[in-house]
């Protein structure tokens, strides 16, 4: 199968939290590790979250000049099953060019920036990443940063759709029994293989590849 190069990036707390306890966005990442996210974005044809977080965090998902000068902005793409991206989201403004991904019809209307594609489903009724990365391939999109949450994280990582996975620990910790976590899906067994860790800022920058 032909298909991006595909880039998972997350921070999370030194107890495996990417959120607060309601599920709000909660910084984690230094300003160092900021910059360095902006960095890969500025690197990827397109940058992928799913409808959870748009609808947590409402995120634009583009680079900003005060991080990198002349940015390339990636397409935006939002893995969104039954089409709940709202109309006003910042996901969804003239920023950049958007591609909402869902698994049946979508009677909203966008703007002309935004592209709606029907993708099929898996078993577990979210969309199919191998059908969707074959998509995106054939639209010309060679590198792909997935930025979450938990669940497209853990998905992406299930099906073994990883070439490299970052993971900034933060020295903190959050707490919540239901707390959003990286791991957020069915158990499964991947082995990584620990290519590079290294300080930034007060934390700690791990990088990993899957042992396939």
């Amino acid at each position: 199968m032909k298909r991006p190069y595909v880039v998972i990036n997350c921070a999370m707390s030194a107890d495996r939290k990417i959120a607060s306890p309601s599920g709000k966005q909660f910084r984690i990442s230094c300003e160092e590790d900021i910059n360095r996210i902006y960095a890969l974005r500025n690197e990827s044809d397109a940058v992928l979250v799913g409808i959870n977080t748009v609808l947590s965090d409402d995120p634009k998902l583009t680079v900003k000049e005060k991080y990198e000068k002349n940015p390339k902005q990636p397409i935006r793409i939002v893995l969104d099953t039954n089409c709940k991206t709202p109309v006003g989201s910042l996901v969804v403004n003239d920023a950049a060019n958007t591609l909402i991904v869902t698994a049946n019809n979508c009677n909203r209307k966008y703007s002309n920036n935004v592209e709606i594609i029907i993708c099929a489903t898996d078993n577990s009724g979210l969309i199919n990443l191998e059908k969707l990365l074959d998509i995106l391939f054939n639209k010309g999109i060679k590198r792909l940063m997935v930025e979450g949450g938990g669940t497209v994280i853990w998905n992406f990582l299930e099906k073994g759709l990883v070439d490299d996975f970052f993971v900034y620990i933060g020295p903190m910790t959050i707490g919540g029994k239901n707390t959003p976590a990286i791991g957020k899906g069915k158990n499964f067994e991947k082995f990584l293989k620990l290519v590079n860790a290294r300080d930034i800022g007060p934390g700690k920058l791990l990088h990993y590849k899957l042992i396939k």
